[in-house]
């Protein structure tokens, strides 16, 4: 019988990019959507909608089609748990769920995989299974090399995103000329990097964003992303380019990417 791969799908292309090598690959893929949130492209394949706090649906669907395993894939808003209405076969994991929201996305996530794996025998599998060709490698991808500054900020940044890993509270952080600019919190990259060209109109005098994998992260899920928007943020800003972990981070449109990051003289260095 041909394995059957189950795919969590968030939001973005990520989700159809897994279905896609899922299929590549040989196996029969099924694909919990989410309303409000999943890609509607995800229609050509086998698939069911359903809402975010149908956790019992989710699981007893997966196991009508035998799924054995699970990749959970693409971004979600954080959820208000006050205005969640799980189903009852949910309503454990939300309430474990409840008791761990304080201690950040590492800790929610590290429940819903325990759930997962433990309560109801699907074994979750990393999307980096999938996107081999998206992932981040080893080294510069870009004609742009580093600077003996670019990599004294580096070191700063490492020590910089472990700290904010550890607390829970982001994957990135901005550093220039020495200097710590600022680090992620809930919100996310994106908000972070906006509220940058906020404060600082007239852009900041080079320097770098790293984003790195939580130290209290399971990889197989909720890898660092960044995109082509994230390279145009980051050339409003003033930054020079991007650090991220060789084989811990994905790459959305990767040769776009190098190719726009060349066009601007930026750079994407894999540690």
């Amino acid at each position: 019988m041909i394995p059957t791969i189950g795919v969590y799908a968030g939001k973005g292309n990520l989700p159809l990019k897994v279905a896609k090598s899922i299929k590549d690959s040989g196996s029969d893929v099924f694909i919990i959507a989410i309303k409000g949130i999943t890609d509607d492209r995800i229609e050509e394949f086998p698939h069911k909608w359903m809402r975010f706090g149908q956790i019992g649906l989710a699981m007893k669907t997966l196991n009508t089609n035998n799924c054995k395993e699970l990749v959970i894939i693409g971004g979600a808003y954080i959820p208000n748990f006050f205005l969640l209405f799980p189903d009852l076969s949910g309503l454990r994991l939300f309430f474990s769920l409840f008791k761990v929201r304080k201690d950040g996305d590492a800790s929610i996530i590290k429940t819903i995989i325990n759930y997962i794996e433990t309560i109801k025998g699907i074994k979750i599998i990393g999307a980096d299974k999938y996107l081999t060709d998206i992932l981040m490698t080893k080294g510069t991808l870009t004609n742009r090399l580093l600077s003996e500054s670019l990599c004294s900020d580096i070191k700063i940044a490492e020590l910089a995103c472990k700290k904010v890993g550890s607390e829970g509270n982001g994957q990135a952080c901005i550093v220039s000329n020495g200097e710590v600019v600022t680090v992620e919190d809930i919100n996310g990259t994106d908000y972070m990097l906006y509220k940058i060209l906020k404060i600082n109109p007239k852009g900041l005098r080079g320097g770098l964003l790293m984003k790195t994998l939580k130290p209290i992260q399971d990889s197989r899920v909720d890898l660092p992303t960044v995109g082509i928007n994230t390279l145009k943020l980051i050339k409003k800003i003033g930054l020079d380019g991007i650090v991220l972990e060789s084989n811990k981070a994905f790459l959305v449109d990767k040769e776009k990417m190098i190719e726009f990051s060349n066009s601007q003289n930026l750079f994407i260095h894999g540690l």
